[in-house]
């Protein structure tokens, strides 16, 4: 997320979204009530219906839109806000849907009544997660190995690894073991402990250098993906990019971290540990200052009660994460009610 300008003293945000997390972030943002500004394509008005075309032409224009609805499409990664425009050169009043894609790359001004702290907070997490580093990349055959790092900045080269195998002799001196473990003491001191492992090259010395290094280094390869691709080095790499692995790292990335939160939380509910769910439980928990970490899916931050809780938990400065209600985690955590929290110590259930 990049944020363009952000001025308060009118409750305007002026953003451009970079990631699919991005989309996903906007859509817990941006409310109903909301007046959103984009550029959109309407069917460009005419002065005389008999002169209009039979096809009509779409102009690209600035409009602003008075939310009534958003709609996350995980499967087309679009965010579409409906409502009626209330800002543009035509059609006030009338209804139209904002496409927000990650493709567009385009500007979009969110202006609010006021802007609740929990939201800026959201923001300010997009912002940091574009400067961290997304997937570090091992590209290889049976000759090199190229590892690169991705941000959401860009890609960024980091060293070329040579096997050395044509420089020998004889074929018996080239030591895949040797190549291997090169490769893994360079990229342990890279890979940060969420950050995906990403192999691709051609062939079969990817799947033989994953195998090796899951019985070396199991948790490094915790998170680890190959890709096949017909050329290695850093054309391996951005062949990989093209054929969109990262949408799907992207998406895996935070649905492993939301699952990982929630299936804490059920672990201490079965033993009676350090949880809480439900409002009033929650609620209780929250004025006690017992919770380490508040957990909410997201249909519910759109609610009253919702609403209300978050602006607690930002007056207490607890911390918290909004989870995605379309994935198993959210479907588990909205079965008992759509609300817990891991405690910092047991609580009376009042």
């Amino acid at each position: 997320m990049k944020i363009i300008n952000k001025d308060l003293h009118h409750q305007q945000i002026k953003i451009i979204p970079e990631t699919l997390d991005d989309i996903w972030h906007l859509y817990n943002i941006i409310q109903p009530g909301d007046l959103v500004r984009a550029r959109s394509y309407r069917t460009d008005e005419q002065s005389d219906d008999k002169i209009r075309s039979k096809k009509s032409t779409k102009k690209k224009m600035l409009l602003g839109i008075r939310v009534e609805q958003v709609k996350f499409h995980e499967f087309s990664d679009r965010l579409r806000i409906h409502g009626t425009i209330e800002e543009g050169p035509q059609d006030l009043g009338s209804y139209h849907t904002l496409n927000i894609t990650v493709e567009n790359r385009e500007h979009i001004t969110i202006v609010k009544t006021e802007w609740k702290s929990f939201e800026l907070k959201r923001l300010d997490e997009a912002v940091k997660q574009s400067i961290q580093s997304l997937v570090t990349f091992i590209s290889l055959d049976d000759e090199q190995a190229t590892i690169a790092v991705l941000h959401h900045s860009g890609i960024q080269w980091i060293t070329d690894i040579d096997s050395h195998k044509s420089g020998k002799q004889y074929a018996s001196e080239y030591s895949e073991k040797e190549y291997f473990g090169e490769i893994i003491s360079f990229v342990r001191h890279k890979k940060g402990p969420t950050t995906t492992l990403v192999i691709v090259g051609p062939g079969f010395t990817k799947d033989h250098f994953i195998t090796y290094g899951k019985t070396q280094e199991p948790e490094l390869f915790t998170h680890c993906l190959a890709h096949g691709t017909g050329h290695n080095g850093m054309n391996g790499i951005n062949e990989a990019i093209k054929s969109g692995v990262i949408e799907h790292v992207a998406k895996e990335n935070r649905v492993l971290y939301e699952t990982a939160l929630v299936d804490q939380l059920f672990q201490e509910i079965r033993k009676n540990g350090r949880a809480t769910y439900g409002f009033q439980q929650v609620e209780h928990a929250l004025q006690s200052g017992a919770i380490e970490h508040l957990l909410i899916i997201d249909a519910l931050v759109r609610s009253e009660k919702g609403d209300k809780l978050l602006s607690q938990v930002t007056e207490y400065q607890t911390e918290f994460t909004i989870i995605n209600s379309m994935h198993d985690a959210g479907k588990k955590l909205e079965g008992i009610g759509g609300v817990g929290a891991l405690l910092r110590y047991t609580l009376k259930e009042p």
